[in-house]
Order: structure tokens, then sequence, then C-alpha cells
């Protein structure tokens, strides 16, 4: 057989597997919403999202495989398998602290995934309103970073509202500089919010001294306003960068490689 020959063998018996692999994911969500209906029927206001379940499915599929496909790769693909599936039975609505393209946006879509309804708001106490006046199922907001210490906002917030804590995510707080140019050279201002600002301040003052910072409402505000601007640069998340069409300048340059936040639910 040769090399053309194998290839194409290959290809096929993929081809095959994929089609088998759609066909279990169907099969995977009719157990899913046979399962939402006996939740429901048995309470009404119960919550379709088991705070712990996708943990132990990752947990036990990672126990058992084998390989070649890597153990850190399960965890994404099946919590969109998960998001996936919940969002045959009505919309996961989830608000979190915006705008698009935040910190929080991505602890939410770690938490919930692609298929769940994103609703950003203007701030934290908007997010409990969002909750507590049913215009969304869950709510997410940040309550410590690794570097600043605690919210207090959200601390106070707790206090003052009957919503109950569900789960957490810690997040991977990871700075970017991206801008429409290709070439740092080219950045003549910088814009982020002051956290990241004070986050990467170190790398700031060693390469790129003399360019000014200009704080911005968030990180993902200062991408946008990136992307009209071609000699203006941003420190914000990748997915800004995707979402506004920026090219990474820089990865990771903030201070503390171990800097996360950890996020409530």
């Amino acid at each position: 057989m040769s090399e053309q020959q194998k290839i194409d063998a290959a290809r096929k018996e993929i081809d095959r597997l994929d089609d088998e692999i759609i066909r279990l994911l169907n099969e995977r969500s009719g157990h899913v919403i046979t399962i939402g209906k006996a939740k429901r029927q048995a309470n009404p206001e119960a919550l379709l999202h088991t705070a712990g379940r996708e943990a132990f499915v990752v947990e036990r599929l990672v126990r058992q495989n084998t390989g070649p496909f890597p153990n850190e790769a399960i965890r994404p693909v099946y919590r969109e398998i998960m998001s996936a599936s919940l969002s045959l039975e009505g919309a996961q609505t989830v608000a979190y602290l915006g705008p698009s393209a935040t910190f929080t946006h991505l602890a939410a879509l770690g938490k919930f995934g692609a298929s769940a309804q994103y609703v950003p708001v203007n701030g934290i106490q908007e997010v409990f309103d969002a909750v507590e006046r049913e215009r969304a199922i869950y709510g997410v907001v940040p309550i410590e970073n690794s570097t600043e210490g605690v919210v207090n906002h959200t601390l106070d917030m707790f206090i003052d509202s009957n919503l109950m804590i569900y789960g957490e995510v810690m997040q991977e707080i990871s700075h970017h500089l991206m801008s429409k140019s290709e070439r740092i050279e080219d950045v003549e201002k910088i814009y982020s919010h002051s956290h990241a600002l004070a986050q990467c301040r170190n790398w700031l003052k060693t390469n790129m001294d003399k360019v000014p910072l200009v704080e911005a409402p968030s990180t993902s505000r200062a991408a946008e306003r990136c992307r009209d601007e071609p000699h203006a640069a941003a420190i914000a998340s990748e997915l800004a960068a995707n979402m506004y069409g920026l090219n990474v300048l820089k990865s990771r340059i903030e201070d503390n490689t171990n800097n996360c936040t950890r996020f409530l639910v």
C-alpha cells in the first residue's frame, strides 16, 4: 500500500468514526432531555445545570483515557457537549459583568460553554439584579484576585441578597498586548483597565516606558477603541483580540504569571 493509500484509508476511517460520534452525541442528547423532563416533573423550579456534574464526568473520563487524545482537551470538549445538550431544553441565560470579552465573560464561558445565552451588564449589582428579577438564571461575578485581593463589592452584595452561591470558577488572567498594527514599534499609546495596567506595570516600564498609558472602562473597551486607531494598542484578553480583529503583538505580559481570579456563580 502506498503512502497516499494509507492516508486515504485513514481519512475514510476518521469519517466513519465522525459519523459514529454524531450518532452517539444525538443518543446522549436524548438521555439528557429525558433527565431534564424528569427533573422538571419532580420540581418545576429545578436547575438543569447540575453543580459538580461536569467535574465528575471529566474526572471519570480522564481516568479512563489511554491516549493519544490529551487529557487537558477532555474538559473543553465535554463542556461544549454539555452546554449544547442543556440548550436543547431551553436557554441557559447567564448574566455577567460586561462588556463582552472581559475576563468575567471568559469565566462564564468556561463554566457554561458557548451554547448558553450571555447577558452582559454594567456592574456587579446589575448581575445580582438580573438574577433576582429572573432576567437570567445564573450570574457570574468576581470575588477574589490573587494579586489584588478580595472584591469587596461582591461580598457586600451577597450580604444584602437572598441569592445562593451555586459554584465557582478559577480563571487564569493572561494579558496580551494587541493592536491593528502588526509591529510593536508602531504603538503610540496603550489603552487598558487600571487593574490590567497595574498587573503589567513592570513589563510596560521595561518595554514601553515612553508610550503613554490611557485608562479605559474595561480591557474589552480598550480593545474596541484600538479597532479604529491603527497606532494604538490595548492590553486585554485573547478573546478580545479575536472579537475586534486585532493582532497580538506580545502574549502574557502580566508581571505575575500565576495571576488568577476566582469567580462565583
